[in-house]
């Protein structure tokens, strides 16, 4: 019994050394530069541009993967922030089965397709993202801006579909939800402020 303990223990400082070695010694920049042209890629393939004027990581335990000056454009929509912060969560990662990182992002700008609209601004935006099979799924959202943005959603990257939804969303320009709610799920309550909530299967 003692045997198999003492072989057991071994085994698991053993394995955590390796992968602290790994963690330490690997060319992480390399890596950070293949995922992002990866990116890249994936978004030129649904017909968006995705860039970004410096990519970097900050730190050593844990690190950082800090993006600025990025900017993502579509067709119809366009989104710019001053700097992007992902922090990835190597542990929860494990244990949940799926690549898990905190986001933040600072100084927020995102164009709408209706005339005479001026950006929305965010001075702030946060979130954990966890990438799993069904899709990518954002939780503890927080905002602060012209929208105060909290909850949970859930999309498709394949269909760009808003699948699942528990959003509570208010602020100054809230009542720009009137145009998007014949589209989605969204509803006024007595406060002012909107929910936007739907479940996996519904259809609005």
């Amino acid at each position: 019994m003692r045997r198999f303990l003492f072989v057991s223990l071994m085994t698991i400082i053993a394995v955590f050394s390796f992968l602290i070695g790994l963690y330490l010694f690997f060319p992480r920049d390399a890596a950070l530069g293949y995922f992002w042209q990866k990116g890249v890629l994936a978004a030129a393939e649904k017909g968006m541009t995705l860039e970004s004027a410096a990519l970097s990581m900050e730190g050593t335990l844990p690190f950082h993967v800090v993006l600025r000056n990025v900017r993502l454009a579509a067709p119809l929509a366009s989104a710019e922030a001053a700097v992007v912060r992902v922090v990835p969560l190597f542990l929860e990662s494990v244990f949940s089965f799926a690549p898990t990182a905190e986001i933040h992002v600072e100084t927020l700008t995102m164009t709408l397709p209706l005339p005479g609209q001026p950006p929305l601004f965010f001075s702030t935006f946060s979130s954990k993202g966890s990438v799993y099979p069904a899709g990518i799924k954002l939780s503890a959202i927080r905002s602060a801006g012209d929208l105060l943005i909290s909850g949970e959603l859930t999309v498709n990257p394949s269909t760009a579909r808003l699948d699942e939804a528990d959003l509570a969303i208010s602020g100054e320009r809230a009542a720009l939800l009137e145009y998007a709610k014949t589209m989605l799920p969204l509803k006024k309550e007595a406060s002012g402020g909107w929910t936007l909530k739907r479940k996996g299967g519904e259809n609005k």
